[in-house]
């Protein structure tokens, strides 16, 4: 009787969180929406919608400049697309990674870079280390 009544409150536990979240993210603004689309393409498994940040534009001599070179040097893009962009940042949590800790668990804080509308970028961040949105590991610097 008492493991029954120990499932019950932790399956209850379970469904609570997943409503919580599932309302937390279908209130999202329409560039966060666009930003957790895009992360759900990638496969990977909002947890999360931390907040935003912007919008703000890069001047050339940015790109060079910490902490912009740190995310800039892992995006797909040449550092210097990003310069006179309005550029804004969503945050997430996202779990289903490969900088999880074990079998794809453990959350970690992604940033989408979206201009008008329109993913640009994203870029991961695990122990202090920026890596691309995907995990691996610094591909070039910014110039």
């Amino acid at each position: 009787m008492k493991d029954k009544v120990i499932l019950v409150i932790f399956l209850s536990l379970i469904v609570v969180m997943f409503g919580i979240r599932w309302v937390h993210l279908s209130n999202l603004s329409e560039s966060s929406t666009i930003a957790m689309n895009y992360l759900k393409d990638e496969d990977l498994f909002i947890l999360y919608h931390e907040g935003e940040f912007g919008p703000y534009s890069l001047t050339k001599n940015d790109i060079n400049e910490k902490p912009y070179s740190d995310y800039l040097s892992v995006q797909n893009f040449d550092a210097e697309f990003y310069a006179d962009k309005q550029l804004h940042h969503e945050f997430f949590y996202v779990n289903q990674h490969l900088l999880s800790e074990i079998y794809g668990l453990g959350s970690i804080f992604v940033t989408v870079i979206i201009s008008n509308e329109e993913v640009v970028g994203a870029f991961s961040v695990k122990n202090g280390m920026t890596y691309s949105l995907l995990g691996e590991e610094e591909k070039k610097i910014a110039k």
